[in-house]
């Protein structure tokens, strides 16, 4: 080959590689620059890149063309969760009250005033420390709080079930079911009109009969809970906890050896429908840059590169994108 030639392969491996980067068609994990500093605790994606991320402050980032932007929230609260049915139809919660709703960016004033905001506040009917949203219908979605859980129904919240203690996260696999989980170990499902609870423990020392003495059980803070539409999910909390459901019937509901006592605080995951038995997958996400992977029985520990403490994860339906979010702005992103 001359040297023009190979001048030019080597001109054009170069730009391959720069769009390939841009169109984020490179695998595994990736730090994404992030455009704030903000601890983000809650992530949601309309598509595979067209995600949204929220967090501290007011805190509402989209990410178009893979790039990160930040919107306006017109708030200063604390936000917490985030979920959508569209590029164009997002709902957030977070402290004191807050819903917002985010329907496209909101045309300019034709006099020339300022600009509002690009999410437009919603009112509840009890107030409360909003922590966590999902739903299955464009206008139907539950919201668990510190204090009564919500219903959004497409322009308010309304008064759902009242739970003893906070409920820190919800997955609603279909629309007649909702799983939700927080203090205390307290577990929590809805099928039809019924509300079922379990109480999940964690054992200091050996079981003994199959029993946990009184004295070395612990109730866990369940951080977060995701169930697919196959009916199998994971429940995440304190000691590194992850618990696979459905429970086992009339036995202790023990937890995954995960090998970290570090706090996991989101969980989410993807069927894949082609494989047998609709395999599931799971990605939990956990204090000093912690994520595990399950697939079946196979458990495998991610390596990212950071040790910044991550908060919340989403994958997206076919499982080729899976995005953590954490302290200080922290943004990772898997491809296949």
């Amino acid at each position: 080959m001359g040297k023009r030639n190979m001048k030019t392969c080597i001109r054009i491996g170069v730009v391959l590689a720069a769009v390939c980067v841009a169109a984020s068609c490179v695998g595994g994990w990736v730090m994404e620059d992030s455009p704030t500093s903000e601890d983000l605790y809650g992530v949601w994606g309309a598509t595979g890149t067209d995600v949204f991320a929220v967090g501290t402050n007011g805190t509402v980032l989209r990410r178009q063309n893979a790039k990160w932007r930040e919107l306006d929230s017109g708030v200063e609260e604390d936000l917490y969760g985030v979920w959508g049915t569209s590029t164009e139809h997002v709902v957030i919660v977070g402290d004191n009250c807050t819903v917002l709703e985010f329907n496209g960016k909101p045309e300019p004033p034709e006099d020339g005033g300022v600009a509002p905001p690009d999410l437009r506040a919603l009112q509840a009917e009890t107030c409360s420390n909003f922590r966590d949203i999902d739903g299955r219908q464009a206008n139907s979605a539950f919201v668990v709080a510190e204090g009564r859980s919500q219903w959004y129904g497409g322009n308010s919240l309304s008064n759902a079930r009242n739970f003893e203690g906070r409920m820190l996260g919800v997955s609603t696999p279909s629309s007649g079911d909702i799983y939700t989980a927080g203090e205390g170990g307290s577990f929590w499902r809805k099928q039809g009109d019924s509300w079922s609870e379990r109480i999940i423990s964690i054992c200091d020392v050996g079981l003994v009969d199959g029993q946990c003495p009184e004295e070395h059980t612990m109730l866990p803070v369940l951080w977060d809970v995701w169930v697919g539409d196959a009916g199998q999910g994971a429940v995440v909390g304190t000691f590194g906890g992850m618990w696979i459901y459905p429970p086992p019937e009339g036995s202790p509901w023990q937890s995954v050896n995960t090998g970290f006592a570090n706090e996991i605080r989101g969980v989410h995951g993807w069927v894949n429908a082609e494989a047998t038995k609709n395999q599931t997958t799971f990605y939990a996400v956990g204090t000093y840059g912690v994520v595990v992977r399950l697939r079946g029985t196979k458990l495998t520990r991610e390596a990212l590169g950071t040790n910044e403490h991550l908060y919340g994860v989403w994958v997206s339906p076919d499982g080729k994108h899976v995005y953590a979010v954490g302290a200080n702005g922290t943004i990772v992103h898997y491809t296949k």
